[in-house]
């Protein structure tokens, strides 16, 4: 790699994607982000964020100035939603020297060619760079050179119904405080996380907040396969948009609601069930990587682990791995870059995957032994 100038091209706009192009250009490091939508859209996920560790990766603080909307988790964590992570990345990154965001743009490969990386784009262009990371999630098409014996994330057993709601749409505001953290409970073979959350303007006041909800559901297999999210050798290459979850599903779900889950939350996930556009079904990917760098390829974030929600580590160790990365490219006198940040991350993001299987384990054998499959 030529260290006093590298080209680095990063496929994936998304929050990995985007923390890495911050953290990279704060240190000095430019970088062409490559995103194939102009500005990507996704509701449903709440994510807990290590507000300290954001502001060390992109040395950018989201608790002054314009800050990201968010309530208290635990400890030292927060609760925020997608879009306003999202947002705030995005607002970052599109005025910061440095970043080149090249939007609209869809990779069809991604290649080495000794020390250079090719990416080769669906319009039929292709553009060389010194290194190329993969912040392009858990279907990625940088980890296919990366790992070509194991491109794909494994289905974990179970998928997750993700809503999002507006708590005005309620009957009444949900008697939670906001600083509550989050709600968790197993009921009759399902699990649910609920939480309340800064409204779409960031409001915290009670009857402006957004509720969401994150169902554990162990019993959709056959539906996953049905529609094109699982293939036959178990591996996840689809979601379920909100478009493809069928009127007789949700009214399965809907009746399902009010035998399991009690107030303040039946009333949001019953909403966010019937509600066309509020909900979608995410079936669980894990990846154990074999490595994370091949050549001038790299992956980071999603496409680098995928690790059950119930870890809640998923964003962050996508943050972890934008600072080990983006700060060793910064010390351009250090030979072989990517290979540091390698043997720096794959140690953990494997421990991680497979504490990730044990929960997944232990998840599934409860609804086993609710459904006796």
């Amino acid at each position: 790699m030529d260290t006093q100038h590298p080209a680095i091209l990063v496929v994936g706009g998304s929050l990995a994607g985007l923390t890495f192009a911050l953290a990279s250009a704060s240190r000095g490091v430019p970088v062409r982000v490559v995103e194939r939508a102009e500005r990507r859209t996704l509701g449903g996920d709440n994510l807990n964020v290590d507000l300290a560790a954001i502001a060390r990766t992109v040395i950018c603080d989201p608790r002054t100035g314009a800050k990201l909307p968010v309530v208290r988790a635990f400890r030292d964590r927060h609760l925020t939603t997608w879009p306003a992570l999202y947002g705030w990345l995005r607002d970052r990154a599109g005025t910061m020297p440095g970043i080149t965001l090249d939007e609209n743009r869809a990779v069809a490969s991604v290649r080495a060619e000794g020390d250079r990386a090719i990416v080769a784009f669906e319009d039929g262009m292709e553009a060389s760079a010194n290194a190329v990371i993969g912040a392009d999630g858990y279907h990625s098409i940088v980890r296919r050179a990366v790992a070509p014996e194991q491109p794909l994330a494994s289905y974990a057993g179970y998928l997750v119904w993700r809503g999002l709601v507006d708590e005005s749409a309620l009957s009444v505001p949900v008697a939670w405080p906001t600083d509550g953290g989050l709600w968790i409970t197993l009921q009759q073979g399902y699990r649910l996380v609920a939480a309340v959350l800064p409204g779409r303007d960031g409001s915290r006041e009670i009857g402006q907040r957004q509720v969401t909800f994150a169902w554990f559901d162990g019993r959709r297999d056959d539906l996953l396969r049905r529609t094109g999210c699982l293939d036959a050798g178990g591996h996840v290459i689809g979601t379920l948009t909100a478009a493809a979850i069928s009127a007789e599903v949700r009214e399965e779900l809907s009746a399902l609601v009010p035998r399991l889950w009690p107030e303040p939350w039946a009333e949001a996930v019953a909403l966010g069930v019937r509600t066309p556009g509020a909900m979608r079904g995410a079936p669980i990917a894990e990846y154990r990587p074999v490595r994370l760098v091949a050549g001038p390829l790299a992956i980071i974030g999603d496409a680098a682990h995928g690790v059950s929600p119930m870890t809640g580590s998923g964003y962050a160790t996508a943050v972890d791995d934008a600072f080990v990365l983006a700060t060793t490219l910064a010390q351009r006198d250090t030979a072989e870059p990517l290979k540091r940040y390698e043997r720096a991350r794959l140690p953990y993001t494997r421990g991680l995957v497979d504490h990730s299987r044990r929960l997944s384990a232990e998840f599934n054998h409860y609804v086993a032994g609710w459904f006796g499959r």
